[in-house]
């Protein structure tokens, strides 16, 4: 059995690792035939599900417990890696869950049931379900794509919201389930239960082959480079827009999946209990799932099947222990004080539990790692230790008619007026600079133009098409690339795991390992071939500005609107970004808007300046034009701007 799923795995992992995006894992993870993450996920499978079916077994032989907890605990693990499958990756905590759990139960249940308990339960139910009588292993699939079906509906309103909206969204769908399940007597008994259901149906194989191909999914799914595109999405959303990803189809997708994973754990349970009752599927088990997911660390699939095994195992110690010392409830204990009443335990002990987990480890058990990753533990300086690639240097040219135009572009906030009738030209193979005092608008400028914010009047063109109402991920894909003001990359992601993502939108049909290869190469470009492996949360400020930059280009766009790139850094570094600049340009022929207060670097780069106040557009020229521009000089720059930027007219 184990062999049989871990063949599954191995096989759909490697017909995956020729498409979608990459990740690292660790230095020698760069040889070999499939890509480090799928490798990773690989790995990490065939470690963990037999690792699982040996403690089942070793437990089961020994009679350290009963097969009922045991099959209970594989179960379990099989809804925590649904609902961490979804969680983990999109960083919205699902309340709702346990709906599918209720569905994929029911659903199952209709089929199993012997024919006469139906009829007495199920008086209304229609003829022809209520005939039958099938396996539970015919059933499964019915108990799976009514959860999907489920999981379709619901994930038209989830991929909609975000954050806490979603969280509260998915709860209502909880409460909304579990009055149908109240509600639908026909269908369900109401608030009695369905019960006779055939237990020696959830045989030992059927659970663990579940468990197997459960996982199996799990860890295909978080290889593909759906799952970092989520990831980034999860980071930071408005840079992942900025790049081309849209978030709706990647929250849509995992939510359907992850329900589908529930679904089957939800069948497989009440088939283990023998009962269906709809208080199963509502608060309790939610609360249960949500701390079997955050005690093992819901970002890793590793992470959900150990706090899984946790809790399972933790739940019967409590409920025993209090079932104990409720004997001795009401009786004289010590000096005429009787043992009080004991209840609640349970909740409280898990409650405990969360609390000192999180307090030592506040990511969890794994935290983001899955199994095969755990060494980086013990070694986490062999992670900036990978050798340059040796790849050639990316290559594409902007063609030289290329251009970016507005035309009487106006913003407002309720009356407040941002920008005012603003015409900005740039060309390709051109670095136009945009200037101006705080609060000019430069910054609501680049948004509207990348399509963060749309103009309230105007006109936007790329390339003579008109793209005013275009959406940023859109922008992102007909050749806008931008960095931020404030530094926006996706924390949890490498360097190149960043670079990768755009990598993915630009050229989806990409074998990962060259994706992997041109990400890479464009790490090399900027300066960051021995950064690839570092969190990009953790490189310094100067390598995050260029690897903001990296990530952008990796788009490889027609033009690159730079908010403030030197902002924060040395006058070495700084000098070390206007070669790049000066480069990039000459290289590919991309033209450069640039937000700028280093006016020195302006004056020094730019082929062409715009001066914003107020909203409006004060002067427009050459540097050599600007500098000594009366209504310039009075608003931004100062009397003595031409000497102290070296510059003569």
């Amino acid at each position: 059995m184990v062999g049989i799923f871990g063949g599954i795995a191995i096989v759909m992992m490697s017909a995956n690792s020729k498409v979608g995006a990459d990740s690292v894992a660790t230095p020698s993870s760069f040889a070999g035939p499939w890509d480090p993450r799928t490798r990773g996920c690989a790995l990490s499978f065939v470690m963990l599900y037999p690792a699982v079916v040996l403690i089942i077994a070793v437990a089961a032989l020994t009679g350290l417990a009963g097969r009922e907890l045991l099959l209970l605990s594989c179960i379990n693990i099989i809804a925590a890696v649904g609902l961490g499958l979804f969680s983990g990756t999109s960083g919205i905590l699902s309340l709702g869950h346990v709906a599918f759990f209720g569905v994929g139960a029911y659903a199952a249940s209709w089929f199993t049931l012997p024919p006469a308990m139906k009829s007495f339960l199920l008086a209304d139910m229609p003829e022809f379900i209520k005939m039958v009588e099938w396996p539970l292993l015919a059933a499964l699939p019915i108990a799976v794509l009514a959860s999907l079906f489920i999981g379709v509906v619901t994930g038209l309103i989830i991929m909609r919201l975000r954050d806490t909206s979603a969280v509260i969204a998915s709860f209502g769908f909880l409460v909304i389930a579990y009055l149908v399940f109240t509600g639908a007597k026909a269908i369900t008994n109401g608030k009695q239960s369905l019960y006779g259901l055939p237990t020696q149906e959830a045989s030992w194989p059927l659970v663990l082959g579940s468990l197997g191909v459960a996982l199996a999914i799990a860890f295909f799914m978080k290889s593909t480079r759906h799952a970092r595109q989520l990831e980034a999405i999860r980071d930071d959303e408005q840079a992942a827009r900025s790049i081309g990803i849209e978030p709706q189809f990647y929250i849509f997708l995992f939510w359907v999946i992850s329900a589908g994973l529930v679904g089957l754990a939800g069948a497989l349970f009440v088939h283990v209990i023998g009962v269906v009752s709809p208080g199963i599927f509502y608060l309790d088990k939610t609360f249960a799932l949500v701390v079997m997911i955050i005690l093992g660390g819901y970002r890793s699939i590793s992470g959900c099947v150990i706090g899984a095994l946790v809790i399972t195992v933790a739940e019967e110690i409590f409920r025993k222990t209090e079932e104990a010392l409720s004997v001795f409830a009401g009786r004289e204990i010590l000096f005429g004080f009787e043992f009080p009443q004991v209840f609640g335990l349970t909740a409280l002990s898990f409650s405990l539990l969360i609390l000192i987990v999180l307090y030592l480890r506040p990511e969890g058990i794994m935290g983001y790692r899955e199994l095969a990753n755990v060494r980086r533990w013990f070694s986490p300086a062999d992670r900036s230790t990978i050798d340059p690639p040796k790849d050639s240097l990316p290559h594409y040219q902007v063609s030289a008619d290329s251009v970016i135009e507005t035309s009487m572009l106006s913003k407002s906030y309720r009356g407040l007026t941002a920008l005012s009738n603003v015409a900005i030209s740039v060309e390709a193979g051109k670095i136009v600079a945009l200037i101006g005092p705080n609060g000019a608008g430069k910054t609501t400028f680049i948004n509207v133009l990348t399509g963060n914010l749309f103009a309230s009047a105007g006109k936007i063109t790329v390339n003579r098409h008109e793209a005013t109402l275009w959406s940023a991920h859109k922008l992102a894909g007909q050749g806008l690339g931008r960095t931020f003001q404030s530094i926006r990359l996706f924390n949890s992601l490498s360097a190149l795991e960043n670079v990768v993502c755009s990598v993915n939108v630009k050229s989806p049909g990409l074998s990962r390992r060259d994706a992997d290869a041109l990400a890479r190469a464009w790490l090399e470009l900027l300066g960051l071939a021995d950064k690839a492996v570092v969190l990009s949360g953790n490189l310094a400020y100067g390598d995050q500005r260029r690897l903001e930059i990296a990530r952008a280009m990796a788009l490889e766009p027609l033009f690159l609107l730079l908010d403030e790139p030197v902002a924060g850094m040395n006058s070495t570094e700084t000098d070390e970004l206007k070669t790049l600049l000066t480069e990039l340009v000459e290289r590919f022929g991309i033209g450069v808007l640039l937000v700028e207060h280093d006016l020195k670097m302006v004056m020094q780069l730019s082929d062409h300046i715009y001066v914003l106040n107020k909203g409006q557009v004060i002067a427009s020229g050459t540097p050599a034009e600007i500098v000594v521009n009366d209504d310039v000089i009075e608003a931004y720059m100062g009397e003595d701007s031409v000497e102290d930027l070296g510059l003569t007219v």
